[in-house]
């Protein structure tokens, strides 16, 4: 460390660790960072479960989401979009439609001569004084379309002489939503692009070692976002170089400097609000979609109409083109010795984000059972004439960890040994292997073992079968990208503002919370604004980063404002700021006096003391690393049991047990909500999610919330949540993420489940009826 470092960092010990494995730490943090909370930190709000600040107003139906914008004067876009798989657009002319009733404006979105890629590509768009006029007047416009050769199936477009996708390289589009340092690619060899890959030592001389070996393909289906709120906007020019956009949006900022780059505009002079959001997933980032212009469409119509537009996806166009999880095709190869010591992972991966890139497959192969000496992951993108795949929450992960569990499950099975014993002896993370232990002893895994092996040896018509899949993520905690301003006014009155949307996993309270810590006050005392870009720069809500970003921020800047009130009440005690100490309530005491918070604050001179702060670098990641990084690496578990009915083929999750750890968990009761929505999610993928295309037309045959299944109530298990907290040492407050580590290994504990009441494996997501019985009967693989 140089002298000009050292000055400007410090030393501090800290406990760290988690349950019973705790240890003084030296942590290196900036010498002005407050003493991190750790396991010694006694804490009364941060760490309490606490319902949502904002949860009546969702709960009244009084929130405000960008769907229930209502402006004066505000006209109503729509899009016409392509029918084709793929075609060249030969004629276009907006006029007619210009002619049509309530109709204002009207804008081309594609050129003539522009290749249309896939059903559902921009074509025009038009703004008019309703909805349904808007939407009738589509059908005015003059177009005409050439169609071309396409293909839409996976396994097709990597065959020699398949129609050729793009004739030029596909640059990558990466948002908050994706995971960092992920993003690599090499040139297509047809619709075949060489994607993210990870290699550690020598993976054929480890299968050439290997005494048994375990071989087969996996394969995952495109799943669709199907968040609840459509992508939408609503433009409305303030003058001719400033406007304001309310936005659907995962991203205020990505919002904001997306239309100030498409407009020609200062950032300063683009205003974003996301008061409330209706879900996102990954897809919302940025004012456009993946699949589709949004945000210059309703710009530019708003411009030329002179009047505010609104312009709300319809179900069927956020089906089609606002992004997706890619699908995959995996072939994974194991080798093991004799003494069952896996000695090799192979991986190779395929699979289609449509006309996109970002088929990756994730980090469980690589980085969860480590002990394996020999590892390749080797990821193609494959481009097909559909609908392009964004950031989808833990991008790649869901399938990479469906493919490599059962793999595991399918070689301890073939080496006669118990599956969870088999990871254990290869996870070396010490948190995720406590999760093991710890779940094998709450979810009964030996008893539960005995009793559907038994069921399935007497030929039960119902069968039981018990999984267990494992989560990595990392912490992603981005450092001076947030910027909180915490202010106490002379009436006590507590504001926190930042210009982060809340996605609706409660970081509102969260805030709200860490500040209502340091200063000593009710969280009811707290006000917190948010969703504005007006309020100060923040972070998109991806990637598992909102918290570990925003809320150590939070703290910073209300330890700053502290540190000022005691000034004030060290003077007005006349005392030196060193006898001074904070009581539970917020008074400042010295010796034998104190000063209620309140009457201090009437002392402030001026309106208010204001400090703004941001995070620095994370500066720990105890007990392991993120694999390549510095960041800490997220741990979880999950153990899935499942019903099966041997006649009908019908396999139901009966429960799932979560074991995470998000560091210190800072409102267990938002963080629950977030492991059983996850949770929800992996079931609804593992069992019924398919996004269906013809072969033959190229056109999506279910782009609605009706064929398109998702799981309802009566689908969805018991969900046991377990949190194990984990103090890393990574920030000022200990946060860390679990929005993705909570969707990870669903689907694929629920696999491993059903090759258990089976015996024999279903390698293909989702796993239906049919698959189920053809398994049953005997078809290896299903």
């Amino acid at each position: 460390m140089s002298q000009e470092e050292d000055s400007l960092t410090k030393n501090v010990r800290l406990r760290l660790g988690f349950a019973d494995q705790l240890r003084e730490v030296t942590v290196t943090t900036p010498k002005d960072e407050p003493r991190p909370w750790d396991a010694d930190s006694a804490l009364t709000v941060v760490g309490q479960p606490t319902p949502r600040v904002e949860g009546s107003l969702k709960a009244s139906g009084a929130a405000v989401y960008t769907h229930d914008v209502r402006l004066p004067g505000m006209l109503y876009a729509a899009i016409l979009r392509s029918p084709h798989a793929c075609a060249t657009l030969e004629h276009l002319d907006v006029a007619a439609a210009l002619a049509q009733p309530g109709v204002v404006a009207a804008v081309p979105l594609a050129k003539v001569g522009d290749r249309l890629r896939f059903a559902g590509h921009d074509v025009a768009a038009l703004a008019a004084r309703s909805r349904d006029e808007a939407r009738a007047a589509l059908s005015a416009i003059a177009v005409r379309y050439r169609p071309e050769p396409f293909v839409v199936d996976t396994l097709e477009a990597m065959q020699p002489g398949a129609p050729q996708v793009h004739a030029a390289a596909v640059s990558e589009r990466r948002t908050e939503g994706d995971e960092p340092g992920e993003a690599s690619g090499g040139a297509a060899r047809g619709n075949v692009r060489l994607g993210p890959s990870q290699s550690k030592g020598d993976h054929k001389k480890g299968l050439r070692q290997a005494k048994v070996t375990h071989s087969a393909t996996y394969t995952t289906q495109v799943h669709t976002h199907s968040a609840l709120e459509t992508h939408s906007l609503v433009v409305r020019w303030e003058d001719p170089r400033r406007m304001t956009v309310w936005c659907s949006t995962q991203g205020i900022f990505s919002v904001r400097d997306e239309m100030a780059e498409i407009f020609g505009l200062k950032p300063a002079d683009v205003r974003v609000i996301t008061e409330h959001l209706g879900g996102g997933f990954g897809a919302k980032f940025g004012a456009s979609a993946p699949g589709s212009r949004l945000g210059y469409a309703a710009g530019e119509l708003a411009r030329r109409a002179g009047a505010p537009v609104s312009l709300c996806l319809d179900r069927r166009e956020e089906q089609l083109c606002t992004g997706n999880r890619p699908d995959s095709i995996q072939q994974v190869t194991l080798g093991a010795g004799a003494d069952g010591a896996l000695t090799a992972i192979h991986v190779v991966a395929h699979g289609s984000g449509g006309i996109a890139t970002g088929a990756g497959v994730g980090r469980s192969a690589f980085g969860v059972y480590s002990r394996c000496p020999n590892i390749k992951v080797e990821s193609h993108d494959v481009f097909t004439n559909a609908g392009p795949s964004t950031a989808f929450r833990a991008p790649g992960h869901p399938q990479g960890a469906f493919a490599i569990e059962l793999a595991i499950d399918e070689l301890a099975q073939k080496m006669g040994r118990d599956p969870l014993a088999l990871r254990l002896a290869h996870v070396e993370h010490a948190v995720r292997r406590y999760q093991l232990e710890l779940g094998r002893e709450r979810f009964q895994w030996a008893a539960r073992r005995a009793e559907a092996e038994a069921r399935r040896a007497r030929g039960a018509r119902i069968r039981h079968g018990v999984g267990v899949a494992c989560s990595i993520w990392g912490d992603y905690g981005r450092a001076k990208a947030a910027v909180v301003t915490v202010s106490v006014g002379r009436d006590g009155a507590i504001f926190v503002r930042n210009g982060a949307q809340d996605l609706g996993t409660g970081i509102r309270t969260v805030l709200g919370q860490v500040v209502a810590e340091v200063l000593g006050r009710p969280l009811a005392e707290v006000t917190v604004l948010i969703g504005d870009s007006e309020l100060g720069p923040s972070v998109g809500s991806g990637g598992s980063q909102t918290t570990s970003s925003v809320a150590p921020a939070a703290r910073n800047a209300a330890e700053m404002v502290r540190a000022q009130l005691a000034e004030l009440a060290a003077r007005l005690l006349d005392r030196p700021i060193s006898e001074l100490s904070w009581g539970t309530d917020g008074s400042a005491r010295a010796g034998r006096r104190s000063l209620p918070f309140r009457e201090l604050c009437q002392k402030i001179e001026g309106e208010a003391v204001v400090a703004s702060a941001t995070r620095p670098k994370t500066y720990g990641a105890h007990p392991m690393r993120y694999p390549g990084g510095d960041n800490y690496q997220i741990a979880g578990v999950q153990f899935a049991a499942v019903e099966l009915d041997t006649w009908t083929g019908e396999l139901r999750a009966a429960e799932i047990l979560a074991i995470h750890e998000c560091g210190r968990t800072h409102n267990p009761l938002t963080a629950r909500s977030q492991v059983q929505g996850g949770v929800l999610l992996g079931v609804s993928y593992a069992l019924m999610e398919a996004r269906v295309i013809d072969r033959r037309f190229g056109q999506v045959l279910n782009p609605n919330l009706e064929s398109y299944k998702i799981a309802g109530a009566r689908d969805l298990p018991a969900i046991d949540v377990v949190f194990c907290e984990v103090h890393t040492g990574a920030n000022s407050t200990g946060a860390v993420g679990i929005g993705e580590p909570a969707t990870i290994p669903t689907a694929a504990s629920i696999a491993c489940a059903a090759l258990h009441a089976i015996g024999r494996p279903v390698r293909s997501l989702p796993i239906t009826p049919d698959r189920v019985l053809a398994a049953l009967a005997g078809q290896d693989g299903a």
